[in-house]
């Protein structure tokens, strides 16, 4: 098994999905569907039942593509909070917490908002889809058959 600590986590194993070249002294490491092993690691960092680390809160934001200073003006905290709870300075308040996963969520399409509205776009498109067909009979409208 290989260690995968370049996503900023220690707890990373990576069992297969990867190749390691060695050249001279150097070794290289290439890692087979990088996106998904990233979705991988931060579905597993969302759905755990642990409280989230420090190391998971930046892998988290990182994933989002977020600064800090922006993740804390969405929360209402400064970057320097942030970066505390990311080194594990201070503890990740637990509406924090909540939030950075609900955040990731959406942004994969899986939140309760994203399924709302995948919800909301297919009735919409049914509606619109939806025509009556009308047909005069001897003086009378009718749907037709």
């Amino acid at each position: 098994m290989y260690q995968y600590t370049r996503c900023g986590l220690d707890n990373v194993w990576l069992k297969n999905g990867f190749e390691l070249h060695k050249s001279g002294q150097d070794t290289g490491l290439s890692i087979h569907n990088l996106d998904g092993l990233h979705r991988a690691i931060a579905l597993t960092i969302i759905h755990s039942p642990q409280p989230i680390t420090g190391q998971e809160f930046r892998f988290i934001r990182i994933e989002l593509d977020l600064s800090q200073k922006f993740l804390g003006n969405l929360m209402d905290k400064s970057d320097q909070s942030i970066a505390k709870w990311e080194k594990g300075e201070q503890a990740i308040p637990r509406l924090a917490d909540k939030a950075i996963r609900d955040l990731y969520s959406e942004s994969i399409g899986e939140g309760v908002i994203a399924g709302l509205l995948s919800q909301m776009a297919q009735l919409d498109r049914e509606v619109h889809e939806h025509s009556l067909e009308l047909e005069e009979v001897k003086g009378e409208w009718q749907a037709s058959a």
